[in-house]
């Protein structure tokens, strides 16, 4: 037997004790699991110091939807569905500053005290990118200091960020529109894999043969937004997440 062991052994056996050779003896050892009585101290938030318990009993569980026009368009008592409150602050033209600066007014005003924020849903990117002609790595920094941001201000809700779709592309901007908006993508994949945050990766679904689908978005080309079949496809991304219905694999949770 262990020496270390016998700390946790009801029955010790003394150091000493012998038995004769001749002598038939059955041991019976019963284990013994030791409480610790000490207080266990309530699990607190280490950026905001605050404990469930401190949260206002009659708040709201809520989702909370912000971003660009692309979010903006989104109908939040259909997606919510009579069963779970869907607050949208979404506004066309944002960028990731914006939507920042959404998030802090919406975080000090009366509203913040109604719900209890248990998601976040952000949609941006497609106005920062647009007209970058060095790439978009200057991005970094913005997209990280968001996230961080949300959980700071939020630190019980879960971050979704929602992927860039299709952007139309003429011949005088195909390789960097292409190109910005497959950066940026990736990007975002970069921020919620270091920050616990997960993406909504609904690029391929927009996607006919490598390029827009068409069933999905107007007959213009000029017009970034999808049509009314295309927003609904985008919507049934954010019902199954607000509803919890689907696991995504491609999650780096």
């Amino acid at each position: 037997m262990h020496p270390g062991c016998q700390s946790v052994l009801q029955h010790r056996v003394l150091p000493g004790d012998t038995i004769g050779s001749n002598e038939h003896v059955r041991y019976s050892i019963s284990f013994r699991k030791h409480k610790d009585v000490s207080p266990v101290a309530p699990v607190s938030d280490e950026r905001n110091g605050s404990t469930p318990s401190d949260l206002p009993s009659c708040s709201i569980p809520a989702s909370l939807l912000v971003g660009d026009s692309f979010l903006a368009r989104l109908d939040a008592a259909r997606l919510g569905k009579s069963r779970k409150k869907v607050v949208n602050i979404a506004k066309g033209g944002s960028k990731i500053d914006d939507v920042l600066r959404a998030i802090k007014d919406f975080k000090s005003s009366g509203d913040n005290v109604k719900y209890l924020i248990d998601q976040v849903f952000v949609c941006v990117g497609t106005n920062d990118i647009r007209f970058c002609r060095n790439g978009v790595s200057h991005l970094k920094g913005q997209l990280f200091g968001l996230v961080r941001n949300i959980k700071q201000l939020f630190p019980y809700a879960k971050v979704f960020l929602q992927s860039l779709l299709p952007l139309p592309i003429t011949n005088m901007n195909r390789n960097q529109v292409v190109r910005n908006v497959i950066d940026f993508n990736r990007l975002i994949y970069h921020v919620c894999s270091h920050e616990r945050a997960y993406m909504i990766n609904v690029f391929g679904s927009f996607l006919s043969y490598g390029h827009r689908n068409p069933r999905l978005f107007p007959h213009s080309s000029h017009d970034i937004h999808p049509n009314s079949r295309g927003t609904g496809v985008l919507a049934t991304f954010y019902i199954n997440r607000i509803h919890e219905r689907q696991f995504d694999p491609f999650s780096p949770n």
